[in-house]
């Protein structure tokens, strides 16, 4: 036994006083040795991704997920102060808002293997960047003229321009931390693989954002205003993740 141990470390000196090039050095380690191409489709849109291991229970993935132009539509209430109809005054009507979830993020994850080689199982850490408008919104009111004038999203009061327009979006954190679980390799010990993972994006409490002033929107009514979007503020602190991947090895 202690003629093996000895053998061992013999061994092992020889191996690390042994010059090597950084690619053998990289290929011991484990260090960016492969690299992996990901397509994936899921809550955060379409996404590409590129791979590499860090050590045999760490891969990183660096990607961006783009999702489409989905639209949704709100009815809300809109204030007009001003001369409406020949008569200076205020008026009080309807119009119809378009909400947007198109949206382009960034995002660089590590996936942390428990159980190394043995069996795919990862927990995912990292964040979410850009794409800060979770929400994009934009409606007209050509009866709308001069100031003071705006429409309801929500509880708050999103300014109208002079010509009637609304734009703004429902904001959320520029930087996204992440965390998730699901199984599969980014960059896969053979040329294809299929990964799953379930997680979430602690994106903060979404706001109203003013995108004619360039400004967050803190007028706030009383009273409680329960339309789509205020829902959205009330219940996505948090952005839910389930995506589907198909993994690539290119080397």
């Amino acid at each position: 036994m202690k003629k093996l141990f000895v053998s061992l470390c013999v061994a092992a000196c020889a191996m690390l006083s042994a010059p090597h090039s950084d690619a053998q050095v990289k290929d011991m380690l484990g260090i960016a040795n492969h690299l992996g191409v990901n397509l994936n489709i899921g809550t955060t849109g379409i996404g590409v991704e590129a791979a590499t291991p860090i050590t045999p229970f760490v891969q990183a993935r660096l990607g961006i997920s783009i999702m489409p132009g989905i639209t949704f539509h709100v009815d809300s209430d809109v204030t007009i102060n001003g001369n409406y109809g020949g008569n200076y005054g205020s008026y009080d009507g309807e119009i119809q808002l378009d909400g947007s979830l198109k949206r382009v993020q960034g995002s660089l994850i590590f996936n942390v293997y428990p159980l190394g080689n043995r069996f795919p199982l990862f927990v995912a850490v990292g964040g979410y960047f850009g794409g800060r408008d979770l929400v994009k919104i934009n409606g007209y009111c050509p009866e709308a003229n001069g100031l003071g004038n705006y429409v309801e999203v929500g509880d708050y009061q999103l300014p109208l321009d002079a010509n009637g327009y609304a734009k703004g979006a429902l904001r959320v954190n520029a930087f996204r931390p992440y965390i998730g679980i699901g199984t599969g390799r980014p960059c896969p010990v053979g040329r294809l693989n299929f990964m799953w993972e379930l997680g979430v994006q602690f994106q903060g409490k979404p706001y109203v954002w003013d995108d004619i002033n360039k400004q967050k929107v803190a007028t706030q009514f009383l009273e409680d205003n329960d339309d789509t979007f205020q829902k959205i503020m009330d219940n996505f602190t948090i952005y839910p993740v389930l995506k589907f991947t198909l993994s690539g090895r290119i080397f």
